[in-house]
């Protein structure tokens, strides 16, 4: 998700040592360089560009937004600093600000491809979904092999549950270069909907195989191993989601959380309605682990209470002589929330 870093015809003799530095890999010169080319020059526009992509690829996003900014305040007719300081928005989940940005892009430069698909990746997460679905394919008509706005289209038409444009979207995407978990999953789901369950399962245990990390690629496997009732099974790929996903932030990791409990309450819910207490202890114990993997906002979620109650209606039913659990079922509760967005920006 790198913003478009060309800056072509640098002028200034700062401009052009920062933007060498960043061509040589050197960001954190390049950092230096243009820090100092904008201090002495605040009304710099391409130095404040080309210090974002620079602080961008540090890691400071927020710096990055920050000269984003700066950049399009000093020149707000250049259409590719409104869309590079969409891509940072949006990797900052910041999707009101993202949308404002790209729809600058979009009005000046109306043929910009990535910037639609910011656009449609922003009002995505929103949950305006129409209009999601009119940038992406602005996007695609733009650019027909832009492969992330074909996955992204893809999966917003499966949200949408247009299973035939929605496959024939990813498998686009897939044609134009789109190797990404979230395309390969979604594919896998567009099978699953077709009811080749056989297939799409078959399909996602080839994609972790292939790359263990891939959390996407996890979550649709636990989601088609419970749609056929296979709890254990699907708790397994969601624990593995949860695994993966360690590493990120707690917005980015809570759908892999959430699931890992949801799962872990399906199977308390199948071992109480076959009264095994042995299994039942042990889905138990996993229910408590997925809490204390989660957050506040893991126990306030809707599918968490949904699951919570369901668990719950089987224990009272099977007669275990497990009061004990009732403490754990009644820990996971409260107020619903959604996943954050599953498309993104365009790389450049």
């Amino acid at each position: 998700m790198l913003p478009d870093a060309s800056e072509p015809g640098a002028s200034s003799p700062a401009l052009r040592a920062g933007v060498d530095a960043y061509r040589r890999g050197a960001f954190g010169d390049a950092v230096r360089i243009l820090s100092r080319a904008v201090a002495q020059d605040g009304g710099d526009a391409a130095a404040w560009r080309q210090l974002g992509h620079a602080r961008w690829r540090r890691g400071d996003r927020d710096g990055a937004i920050d000269a984003y900014r700066r950049a399009v305040a000093e020149d707000p007719s250049h259409a590719k600093a409104w869309q590079n300081l969409s891509t940072a928005l949006l990797a900052a989940n910041r999707l009101e600000e993202a949308a404002a940005a790209a729809t600058k892009a979009v009005a000046l430069g109306p043929g910009r491809a990535k910037a639609w698909n910011n656009l449609g990746a922003a009002r995505h997460g929103l949950g305006d979904l129409r209009g999601a679905e009119t940038a992406f394919r602005r996007a695609v008509e733009s650019d027909p092999t832009l492969a992330v706005a074909l996955g992204n289209l893809g999966r917003l038409l499966l949200d949408l549950g247009r299973v035939d444009d929605a496959e024939a979207a990813l498998v686009r995407a897939v044609g134009a270069g789109d190797t990404s978990d979230g395309t390969r999953a979604a594919l896998a789901r567009t099978r699953a909907r077709r009811g080749d369950v056989q297939g799409a399962e078959s399909m996602l245990r080839s994609g972790v195989a292939a790359s263990p990390g891939a959390v996407d690629v996890w979550l649709a496997l636990g989601d088609v191993r419970r749609a056929r009732g296979a709890h254990a099974e699907a708790l397994e790929a969601y624990e593995a989601a949860a695994a993966a996903s360690a590493d990120l932030g707690a917005d980015a990791r809570r759908p892999a959380v959430v699931r890992r409990v949801v799962g872990a309450l399906a199977l308390v819910r199948e071992r109480a309605g076959a009264v095994d207490a042995a299994g039942f202890a042990s889905a138990v114990d996993r229910v408590k682990a997925a809490l204390a993997d989660g957050d506040a906002e893991v126990r306030a979620d809707a599918r968490v209470e949904a699951a919570r109650r369901a668990a719950s209606v089987a224990v009272v039913a099977s007669g275990l002589p497990l009061p004990w659990a009732s403490d754990v079922l009644a820990g996971a509760v409260r107020a619903p929330r959604t996943d954050p967005p599953r498309t993104g920006p365009a790389p450049s």
